[in-house]
């Protein structure tokens, strides 16, 4: 759930903005465009359409078997629909036998609601979508791996992933964790 965080923790760890992540995987890529395209309406929460970010692991000729490749989000189309793209673009010269593909949903959110006509929601989902890129650096992504995330208002960022995260630590903290120690 996205709050901000105010009591019961150090002064470092206040105002802190939180989003919780759901991810499911692996899965392979002819699931994800068979299975993952439902838009929902208007009874759906959203952590049950199939709108969010992902992660794609794959081979890699120089970073191996089984790396994180990219991370994207599909926000204003569904994962199926995104998914058809890559796979005509982004992912046309992979073996996609050895895809596997993380699906994240935003977790129990009342309010991403069309009334702001999900503004937030896309601002939340690009926050996790910047985040990610900045801190993994996914060798497919050519953007956003040099940008500082983009964290709109907010000073302090807190993601938290649930499920079959694969290799994203179960927390990343903006910008704590770009900070040199």
């Amino acid at each position: 759930m996205a709050s901000k965080i105010v009591s019961g923790m150090g002064l470092d760890e206040m105002e802190k903005y939180i989003i919780e992540i759901n991810w499911e995987g692996p899965l392979k890529i002819d699931e994800v465009i068979r299975d993952r395209g439902h838009e929902g309406d208007l009874s759906d929460s959203w952590e049950k359409c199939d709108y969010g970010v992902y992660q794609i692991y794959g081979p890699h000729i120089i970073y191996g078997k089984n790396v994180l490749l990219y991370i994207g989000q599909a926000a204003k189309e569904t994962f199926s629909q995104r998914f058809r793209e890559h796979r005509n673009n982004l992912l046309k010269d992979d073996n996609l036998r050895r895809i596997r593909i993380y699906l994240g949903r935003l977790k129990g959110l009342p309010k991403y609601t069309a009334r702001d006509k999900w503004r937030r929601y896309y601002r939340d989902v690009d926050i996790v979508e910047s985040v990610l890129i900045y801190k993994y650096l996914p060798s497919y992504n050519g953007s956003r791996k040099g940008d500082y995330p983009k964290l709109y208002y907010y000073k302090k960022i807190g993601l938290v992933h649930n499920g079959s995260r694969k290799r994203l630590k179960s927390e990343d903290n903006a910008p704590k964790d770009y900070k040199k120690q």
